[in-house]
């Protein structure tokens, strides 16, 4: 049989034509296998809010949700491996749960050093202060400025006493001894149906100083009167007339119009905490709503409309009351010991609140719109109200 050139070569071809195909098909399966083990959805579990060190997982901790594959940045934790465990340091709401985070049981920290100090260390929360210093570092020095209104004129200060070269030892965070007072920490957090990194600061809570005994107590009992701190970083300076001079004509351009006061040493009272019902200091709310004709062509516009409702109904309702149980609490704008302050109200005032807040279970919502800390008031009712009266 006489050999043909001709469709050999034609064989040859159509046999690696054949292989190409093959082989395309295997990749392009692969490919789609790969596509839809990403796609594939993964249940995690995240924080259903903010979750303190050394806090114990329950259920009411966590959440469930799915995300795809493609988005999982970290081995997710099973269910059972999250429940009874205690936190390690802070978790922040829809942050994934991590396995470094959590422990068996509460870790002890063992403590390198103990905080130096010469007077007094003394504690104070970093939000006491109108303008907390997170650039401080441990041996700085600072000064302390305690002010009031005067005569209710709250355009009017007066200087009612100076703390001079106190030295910073140290701060804490969550109850811990920290060196600094602002880290930067990298988080994972759920977002947007995403497993995404963040970094977020991690501020401190307090600040430790080292304070003198006269020092502390005119600090403590003109605040409580002043209820407005400042803190100034400085240099030691010596305890002379000159610098005294010098100091109480910065004050006076800081606060025109105010004169300083001499400290005067008084015994004071235990205070009494009458109750009291609270009352608004604005009695109506005035919102704007806007108003859309977006169905109908010919009414193609857009309309404002003032909406006003009235506090004294809600805050006089009996129904749902809370009766303050600490010294002092702040009432905020929104749910959370960051936000401004809407009022100050002392213990033993009853409010009249609406609910508990959607956003975070640990403030409740009262009947002017504000938020107070579940923490600071406690559930009365109004026949117990009347027999406090």
């Amino acid at each position: 049989m006489k050999f043909n050139k001709q469709l050999a070569m034609i064989l040859i071809l159509l046999s690696m034509l054949l292989s190409a195909v093959a082989v395309s098909v295997y990749f392009y399966n692969q490919n789609q296998e790969v596509l839809a083990k990403k796609s594939q959805l993964v249940t995690i579990f995240i924080a259903n809010k903010d979750i303190k060190k050394d806090t114990k997982i329950t259920k009411e901790h966590i959440k469930q949700t799915t995300i795809a594959r493609q988005y999982v940045l970290t081995n997710p934790l099973l269910k059972n491996e999250i429940l009874n465990k205690y936190a390690k340091e802070a978790i922040y709401k829809n942050e994934v749960f991590l396995k470094e985070k959590l422990a068996p049981k509460i870790v002890e920290k063992i403590v390198e050093k103990t905080l130096e100090y010469k007077y007094n260390s003394y504690n104070m929360a970093l939000d006491l202060f109108q303008n907390p210093n997170f650039s401080l570092k441990p041996d700085d020095i600072i000064k302390i400025i305690s002010v009031y209104p005067k005569n209710e004129d709250k355009n009017n200060f007066v200087v009612q006493y100076i703390a001079k070269n106190i030295r910073v030892v140290g701060f804490l965070r969550d109850g811990y001894e920290t060196s600094k007072s602002i880290e930067k920490k990298k988080i994972n957090r759920l977002v947007n149906k995403k497993q995404v990194e963040e970094i977020i600061d991690f501020k401190a809570d307090e600040i430790v100083l080292d304070v003198k005994q006269e020092v502390l107590l005119s600090l403590i009992n003109n605040y409580n009167k002043g209820k407005q701190l400042w803190m100034v970083k400085s240099k030691i300076e010596e305890d002379t007339k000159e610098n005294e001079k010098q100091e109480k004509k910065k004050i006076k351009e800081l606060f025109k119009d105010s004169k300083p006061k001499k400290l005067v040493k008084k015994v004071y009272k235990p205070r009494s905490y009458p109750v009291k019902w609270y009352r608004p200091e604005t009695s109506v709310s005035t919102k704007t709503a806007t108003i859309s004709y977006a169905n109908d062509k010919k009414l193609n516009e857009i309309k404002k409309a003032k909406i006003t409702s009235s506090f004294n109904k809600e805050c006089s309702n009996t129904k749902n009351l809370l009766i303050v149980v600490s010294n002092r609490t702040l009432l905020r704008k929104n749910p959370s010991k960051r936000a401004k302050i809407h009022k100050t109200v002392y213990k033993n005032y009853v409010l009249s609140y609406i609910s508990a807040s959607k956003i975070n279970t640990n403030w409740y919502v009262i009947c002017d719109g504000s938020y107070v800390n579940s923490e600071d008031v406690m559930q009365i009712s109004y026949d117990e109200y009347k027999k406090l009266k």
